[in-house]
């Protein structure tokens, strides 16, 4: 390896800073750069990566103080074991140390740039290796058509992708040495740090190198000692890397539910006949949302080299029938909904369709580097036979594909670019241009034609996920970080909550680094999730996302709820402000909030929720009164004094639309006159709101109070966006019974349509008895690493309530005796805890990580040990053919 480092360093710096600046160039021309006003956040990398960047940040400044198994900061407490398995198993990483959250964009951009340029270097490395015969130019060509091909540059803001990519060539290369030499020591090690670094796109990789593996087999003759050298070596990489895909899917199996999705038909969703020729136009971008064309584009030439695989005479017939299996089970997957779901786990994903497309890319990339081994056996007549198929296949899919984001200019660039090369491969066979010029030529044409689609691509994602602006994120940052500061400087070790009522995402509590309700993740506590449903709090069906905003008093404090970022809402019922910025924020503390355990008298006994959404109340009610061990009622429906709107109301008792008159123009409004009782925290309730405009969803409540002589006094107003909150929408706390005036305005909208509003006044003399009764025993939690401790004075003896979801990987201690944890309403915790003073400990290891890290150990014990024998076995026969020799 060092001959070969020397013998070619100037092409590894180049494989490194030519894909690198290439990708820096294609972020430039779309205004991304270092410090740019276009950040790289778009989508996911804006709600998620980011968030999670920062907590890695905080992780490393804080020196692990709180642990690396578990953090509150997301979705009331998250195995961040697992989280890591899907997110953060990157070795670039640690490079966030040297970042904060303000600058974070900076790091995922210099991250970005950073990943491309060495996936450019190992696919250099690796192909080298591989095709020793080809020049240095056309591997290098090609490292950057793979670092810059559509699937990595369509969805470059998904950063946590992009070290799979740098670790494939590796193993490939780690595959090709084992099957020709028997060495197997690079594909162990590679593939045992892509199952531990990505098991998602480790099970796709595995199910591809089986599937490769039997493919280039035919090229030479079949060894079973070989296929067993294969076998043994991924069952040690599996097994090693059990460490990390053990802990996870128990995980997965246990708190994550909707894991396997159904295929609902034969076809995959909008697949169309001449999808492959439509995604090999240069520059094509359709969507990564849902209806998707697999991103299988990387680059004309090596697509017309491996179909000029089939034509060359030197690869055996039993090759050529492999490989076009091979390509062919990849196509028919893109097409059937079976397949499809089979290469993603049985998982149907969300949005970023056809997740295992890049497989399709890499095997064109191979099969292109075996046709140019053999560029001399390809005759005129053959080249201009493959180019002449893809162009009918191209004119066709321009005549009847009927595709609408097929635009003039791909249809020229691609004619331009597929005629630039057939004149290349012609006049290289012909002999008219000599090697050493073909190559830097070939060289350049690919990098214009990769340049150009990475532009087109970013510039496609732009226009459908927006890259956020850095004055946006900035004026985020800078709002939300002091106000999370200040929440732990008062919270310091105490175990309570904090969350934002008008959230930038839904990961700020992991973001800036404060204990957090809400959650946007795929990896997470379904159960908890689902109970939380039940108590009003917004989610999906699949429970990727739990949001705080428009819940209720009672769950901010039965959750531990003590501070919340208010912006522009009226301050609820003993929710003190203790700090404010520009009279837009507030950071308020709830008097009454409870912290993430407390005592129920006589131990707590499961209680029947109701799946039905206007029962939400009534869950909370039946909720608390089982934790209090009281029979109140909390919330009383009142009725608007009147009602008006210059806007025509249509629909039933059940589904209410409110739209423009004719002529009218404008936004839809309707204002409510409604009387809020006197010590009560009141509520409206909007649920089911469909807007007629897709890119304005949001709903504002303006609320004013009515004084005694008939003057408006404005209270608060503030903005919603329904689709991510619950229904009920804060309107303030009333002393006395006061007259409201409430205007709801849909900016944007000419029509929406609601389920019938409803207004609901909390009683808060009920709810202080309900907490009063719950306080009765004194309960003080600190967060630990990983885990918790809880100092108890029980009045009676019950059970400790810990709101905090359950998971196997929790176990307790009370005095320093060992504690049965029970799960309580299928998603939190209970601990037995007798009468007296007392103190619990919590401790979480993931499920499954014991026995994980032996599983660890043994792996690299057996391959060791493995590849000793084999290497023994190898020596001795030498040894023997050589005394063999030698009489």
């Amino acid at each position: 390896m060092i001959k070969f480092v020397k013998k070619n360093k100037w092409w590894l710096l180049l494989s490194f800073f030519v894909p690198l600046v290439m990708m820096a160039v294609i972020l430039g021309t779309n205004q991304i750069y270092w410090g740019s006003s276009r950040s790289i956040l778009a989508g996911d990398s804006y709600h998620q990566y980011v968030a999670l960047h920062s907590l890695y940040s905080n992780i490393l400044h804080s020196a692990g103080r709180n642990g690396f198994f578990y953090t509150f900061t997301s979705g009331l407490g998250l195995n961040l074991y697992a989280f890591a398995a899907y997110y953060m198993g990157s070795f670039f990483m640690p490079l966030t140390f040297f970042f904060n959250v303000h600058n974070m964009p900076d790091a995922l951009y210099l991250l970005t740039l950073l990943k491309t340029g060495t996936m450019g270097l190992t696919f250099f490395v690796s192909f080298k290796q591989m095709y020793q015969k080809l020049s240095a130019w056309l591997i290098l060509a090609l490292a950057c058509a793979y670092s810059t091909m559509s699937f990595l540059t369509s969805q470059i803001e998904i950063i946590m992708w992009l070290d799979v990519f740098i670790l494939l060539p590796l193993i490939v290369w780690g595959l090709h040495s084992l099957q020709d030499k028997g060495k197997r020591r690079l594909y162990f090690v590679t593939l045992t740090i892509l199952f531990i670094q990505n098991y998602y796109f480790g099970f796709m990789i595995a199910l591809f190198l089986v599937l490769y593996y039997f493919a280039r087999a035919t090229m030479k003759k079949w060894s079973w000692h070989n296929f067993l050298d294969f076998a043994v070596t991924s069952l040690c990489a599996g097994m090693t890397s059990l460490i990390m895909l053990l802990p996870m899917y128990l995980d997965l199996k246990a708190n994550n539910t909707n894991a396997f999705s159904q295929s609902l038909s034969f076809f995959t969703d909008g697949s169309r006949p001449f999808d492959l020729f439509a995604k090999n136009f240069v520059g094509v971008y359709d969507t990564t949302q849902f209806g998707a064309v697999p991103m299988i584009y990387v680059g004309l030439l090596p697509l017309i080299l491996a179909l000029l695989f089939f034509f060359t005479h030197s690869i055996n017939w039993k090759a050529k029938i492999a490989y076009l299996v091979l390509l062919g089970v990849l196509i028919a997957s893109f097409y059937i909904e079976i397949l499809d779901l089979f290469w993603q786990g049985m998982h149907s994903p969300n949005m970023f369709l056809h997740r295992y497309a890049f497989i399709f890319s890499l095997i064109i990339l191979i099969m292109a580097c075996e046709t140019l081994t053999r560029l001399d056996e390809l005759e005129v007549w053959k080249i201009c036979f493959v180019i002449g198929l893809l162009g009918i296949g191209f004119s066709a899919t321009l005549a009847y594909g009927n595709y609408n984001y097929l635009k003039n200019f791909n249809s020229i660039l691609t004619g331009l670019f597929v005629l630039a090369y057939l004149i290349l491969l012609i006049s290289r066979r012909c002999r008219w241009l000599s090697y050493k010029l073909f190559l830097p030529i070939v060289f350049i044409f690919m990098m214009a034609e990769a340049g150009v689609n990475g532009f087109l691509q970013v510039s496609g994602l732009q226009n459908e996920w927006n890259f956020a602006s850095r004055t946006y994120y900035n004026q985020q940052a800078g709002l939300l970080q002091p106000l999370a500061d200040k929440i732990n400087k008062l919270t310091g070790d105490g175990l309570f909550r904090a969350d934002n009522t008008n959230p930038d995402t839904a990961n700020d509590g992991m973001k800036y680094g404060y204990n957090s309700i809400s959650q946007f993740s795929s990896v997470r506590n379904s159960n908890s999730s689902a109970l939380m449903k039940l108590l009003g709090f917004h989610t999906d069906d699949t429970f990727l996302n739990l949001r705080y905003p428009g819940n209720t008093l009672l769950m901010d404090s039965i959750f531990g709820v003590k501070y919340n970022i208010n912006q522009n809402q009226p301050v609820k019922y003993d929710f003190n402000t203790i700090s404010s910025k520009d009279n837009s924020s507030a950071l308020t503390e709830n008097q009454n909030a409870l912290g993430l355990g407390f005592m129920v008298p006589g131990g707590y006994h499961d209680v029947t929720l109701s799946n039905d959404s206007d029962r939400y109340l009534s869950n909370q009610t039946k909720f608390v009164n089982a934790l209090a061990k009281v029979k109140l009622n909390y919330f009383t429906q009142i009725y608007t004094s009147s009602e008006h709107t210059e806007n025509k109301i249509s629909g039933t008792t059940d589904y209410v639309t409110l739209a423009n008159k004719t002529g009218q123009t404008g936004d839809v409004a309707v204002t409510y006159e409604i009387t809020a009782p006197a010590q009560s925290q009141f509520y409206i309730s909007i649920p089911n709101i469909s807007y007629i405009s897709n890119d304005q969803k949001n709903t504002t409540l303006t609320l004013s109070k009515v004084q005694p002589n008939g003057e408006v006094t404005p209270i608060s107003g503030y903005s919603v966006s329904t689709d991510d909150t619950g229904t009920y929408f804060n309107l303030g706390y009333y002393e006395k019974a006061t007259l409201l005036k409430l205007t709801l305005s849909f900016p944007g909208n000419s029509q929406v349509s609601f389920n019938p509003t409803s207004f609901w006044a909390l009683n808060t003399q009920n709810y202080n008895a309900a907490l009063a009764k719950i306080k009765t025993s004194t309960v003080n939690g600190v967060e630990d690493k990983n885990g918790a401790t809880f100092t108890i004075d029980a009045k009676t003896s019950g059970d400790l309530f810990l709101t905090i979801p359950y998971d196997k990987g929790w176990s307790a201690k009370v005095d320093g005796k060992n504690a049965k944890i029970k799960k309580a309403q299928s998603g939190f915790m209970t601990i037995s805890i007798p009468q007296g003073k007392h103190k619990v400990q919590l401790n979480f290891v993931p499920q499954g990580f014991v026995i994980g890290s032996i599983c660890f150990i043994s792996g690299i014990v057996l391959f060791i040990g493995y590849d000793f024998l084999l290497l023994f076995e190898i020596h001795m026969i030498t040894f023997s053919l050589k005394m063999n020799f030698e009489r």
